[in-house]
């Protein structure tokens, strides 16, 4: 008895690990080179939905309207993100460029004024200390402008770098274009294609983990929109603390960065709070600080919390989830890892695979 135990738990664990193994090795290997395909047919089952609605009340050719709603949604997203991008990298780059401008003019005379007072002032308890601070001032405030230039002149070969990469991400995004009207256009018959050369077990699954998918995916758009109205309030309500103007709308700009992955509010907060420091507004610049280190505590905190209630997962899970999603593949592991165990569960719960510990059964 304790041996047919210890074989069946064996066999799970190996079950398992497996499982596992070929998720980690398909986000880590596949899942980029796959990205444009999965996005369009992301993009296109929607589209082909919809088209199929507006076709059975109008007398409309359904395939060229699903062709239209594939072009005209790649030109509302490509839209939003020329408009995020260029703005974003416009401030950086300008930031970037004034930053060596700035510490001449502004940080160094600045700085110059306080530690000369520092010195007259420390000169009265130790003038011999005053002489060694002295001689070393001009070694740090040389080391401090280089670092400033050198930082400048990096941001601006990220940016480079960001520049050099658009070829790619422009033949990326044509290929996911003809991709989703191909998907769009014909997709009973790439399914059936698909699916005719596979055994029942395995349609069975495929169909389960696609609807499974569809109900995953509706609970984790939930999710993230709970968490940027979220963001949005607390980055509405510091910035009106702190008296900027306009801060309903940068509040919101900065909330959907801060959804985005990998990017984040700092993208934003950080390099702003730093100018007003430069500028002399410490106040101002202090509170940005105050705020992005806020929304980030926050963000680190409630993510997994939400996430987890709203999709059936441990908040553990899910931080885990996140975090080596993020290690293997980027922020798409972010959401492919754990979107992956819930069907792998979701599955398993069906009973479709390792019901009983031994073997992989198939359902109707």
């Amino acid at each position: 008895m304790e041996q047919a135990k210890y074989k069946s738990f064996l066999v799970k664990f190996a079950y398992w690990a497996a499982i596992i193994l070929i998720a980690a090795l398909f986000i880590k290997y596949l899942l980029g080179p796959l990205t444009p395909f999965l996005i369009a047919l992301a993009i296109a089952l929607p589209m082909q939905a919809l088209a199929r609605k507006i076709t059975r009340k109008l007398k409309i050719n359904k395939k060229f309207l699903t062709v239209l709603l594939v072009i005209l949604c790649y030109v509302l997203i490509a839209g939003l993100l020329v408009l995020a991008v260029f703005g974003v990298v416009s401030f950086v780059a300008d930031w970037a460029a004034k930053l060596p401008e700035m510490f001449t003019d502004t940080i160094q005379p600045w700085a110059t004024e306080v530690v000369n007072d520092a010195l007259n002032k420390l000169e009265r308890y130790n003038p011999e200390l005053r002489a060694t601070v002295e001689e070393a001032l001009p070694g740090v405030m040389s080391t401090f402008s280089s670092a400033v230039m050198n930082f400048s002149v990096t941001v601006l070969g990220w940016i480079s770098a960001i520049g050099a990469g658009l070829p790619n991400f422009f033949l990326a995004t044509v290929i996911c274009i003809i991709a989703s009207i191909f998907f769009a256009l014909d997709y009973d018959g790439i399914s059936k294609a698909v699916l005719g050369v596979l055994p029942d077990k395995a349609q069975t699954i495929i169909r389960t983990a696609k609807r499974a998918l569809g109900v995953i995916v509706g609970k984790y758009l939930k999710s993230y929109m709970i968490i940027l109205l979220m963001t949005f309030a607390q980055i509405a309500v510091g910035l009106l603390i702190i008296g900027v103007d306009n801060a309903l709308v940068i509040a919101l700009l900065v909330a959907v960065f801060d959804i985005l992955p990998i990017v984040g509010s700092g993208l934003v907060l950080a390099p702003w709070a730093a100018i007003k420091l430069l500028q002399g507004q410490i106040g101002t610049g202090i509170g940005l600080a105050v705020l992005w280190a806020v929304v980030i505590i926050v963000r680190q905190y409630a993510e997994p919390k939400i996430v987890g209630k709203q999709v059936g997962l441990h908040p553990l899970a899910t931080l885990l989830c996140l975090w080596v999603g993020l290690k293997l593949a980027g922020g798409i592991g972010m959401f492919a890892l754990p979107i992956g165990l819930l069907i792998i569960m979701e599955l398993k719960a069906e009973g479709l695979i390792f019901n009983d510990g031994n073997e992989i059964q198939g359902g109707a």
